[in-house]
């Protein structure tokens, strides 16, 4: 199994540990164990394995924090656009000959960043102020209050938000800095299988067992299949993206798998698996990336080989309405 993402480096790193133990056996007593460059042996490969897979591990973790906190900023989003639209709702109502009615903000779209989205709603929350200390608008006693729901509310909900987007940049930023230290250990971890490779060649030479037997680290050269054309859609009956693609006609096909990224666009260090699908398949339906109205993914399917070679299709970016 060759090295084709970040998920696959603990598999592959297994592969070579086991195989150092034959190795370590051959050559005889621990004074004669295989050694690579700095004296470094099989036990620190092991304690290598348990680090990479930790730092997999925490990377995934501080994504699923990024997600909840992205989920959490949206939901807060929807709800603070919703109450700009009943406050809208009722300037046209109570006020609408009133100077205060066409001063009434335009509601942002969802999709807008944070400067965008947030102005319409520090705009709205003045006016609300001002309309309630106006003790002079005919036939209406401040203050404006929307079954129950008040100014200061709203200006609580609107820090909501802002602390909300703080909290989503945080997150982003804490998952940005485990990729870089895990792809940092992925870098060392490839080192030192490159290193073994050629120490075991070098010490037993190109024909021995052990070394046609060594395991795999880069897929094969010249064997890289053609990529297939990936479709996709939002299907609102039922709320679902669902995806076709035209089937690999390589004879070395092994499987197709679907890869995705929270984000207009496809950003492979970023990439998660989704799904994984046998020859055959031309279709998946999902949800993943696109649990909440306003969500964005952006989706690419690999076509895998035996060999262990990928190629990976177009981009299809998927906006949840």
């Amino acid at each position: 199994m060759p090295l084709f993402d970040f998920g696959s480096y603990v598999p592959v790193m297994n592969e070579f540990g086991i195989h150092w133990i034959s190795v370590n056996l051959l050559l005889g007593a621990p004074p004669n164990h295989l050694k690579l460059a700095g004296g470094f042996t099989r036990a620190q490969f092991l304690l290598l394995i348990a680090e990479v897979q930790a730092k997999i591990d925490a990377a995934e973790g501080l994504e699923n924090a990024r997600q909840i906190a992205a989920t959490l900023r949206d939901q807060l989003k929807a709800a603070l656009r919703d109450r700009l639209s009943q406050f809208r709702a009722m300037l046209r109502a109570l006020l609408a000959k009133t100077k205060y009615a066409s001063a009434a903000p335009v509601l942002p779209d969802l999709s807008f960043g944070e400067s965008r989205f947030m102005g319409p709603f520090n705009d709205a929350a003045d006016l609300w102020g001002r309309i309630n200390a106006d003790i002079t608008i005919a036939g209406f006693t401040p203050p404006l209050v929307i079954a129950g729901y008040t100014q200061a509310t709203f200006v609580a909900d609107i820090a909501a938000v802002r602390a909300a987007f703080v909290d989503l940049t945080t997150a982003e930023n804490d998952k940005r800095l485990a990729n870089h230290e895990r792809d940092v250990l992925l870098a060392t971890a490839r080192e030192y299988m490159v290193q073994y490779r050629s120490a075991v060649e070098g010490l037993l030479g190109p024909n021995h067992p052990l070394t046609q037997t060594l395991p795999v680290l880069f897929a094969a050269a010249g064997s890289t299949p053609n990529a297939e054309n990936l479709t996709g859609q939002w299907n609102p009956v039922t709320s679902q993206a669902d995806f076709n693609w035209t089937p690999s006609t390589n004879p070395n096909l092994d499987s197709y798998q679907m890869r995705m990224c929270r984000s207009s666009t496809y950003d492979a260090a970023t990439a998660t698996v989704i799904g994984n699908f046998p020859p055959g398949t031309t279709s998946f339906s999902t949800i993943e990336g696109l649990e909440n109205p306003g969500d964005v993914a952006s989706y690419k399917l690999f076509v895998i080989l035996t060999t262990g070679n990928e190629a990976g299709s177009n981009t299809v970016t998927i906006t949840r309405p």
